[in-house]
């Protein structure tokens, strides 16, 4: 499991990096994303990047089924409205305070999961 940290200037932002992630980069979401503080995102940020050139208005926290090597190499194929980290346990004191923290954090309204597109079988043509 691994952590995705969402930041952006508003909640709808936030929402259509999520669909993104979800549709485009094909990653698995667990759960329901979650809301976090936007000074305790950036203060992840800067544990993780160091130095946070310009504070967010708004993040969330969402579980990803899928390791980071593939998170980070889908999510740089697409291009989100927002900026997303992706949190592994190697930031073992960030990974493992948000996965303390997360049951306690709201729950991030109006976001749902695309429904899958069932691939279209053809149909045996007897003759």
């Amino acid at each position: 499991m691994t952590f995705l940290l969402i930041r952006g200037d508003n909640y709808e932002k936030l929402k259509n990096a999520l669909a993104d992630v979800d549709r485009h980069a094909e990653l698995t979401i667990i759960g329901k994303p979650k809301i976090i503080v936007p000074e305790a995102a950036d203060e992840i940020l800067s544990k993780i990047l160091g130095e946070v050139k310009k504070p967010c208005k708004t993040a969330c926290v969402a579980k990803i089924a899928e390791k980071a090597p593939k998170a980070i190499d889908r999510i740089r194929k697409i291009h989100p409205p927002a900026h997303i980290v992706v949190i592994s346990d190697r930031y073992r004191e960030v990974y493992f305070g948000l996965l303390e923290d997360f049951p306690k954090l709201p729950v991030l309204r109006g976001y749902y999961k695309s429904k899958k597109k069932k691939l279209n079988k053809p149909k045996n043509k007897s003759k």
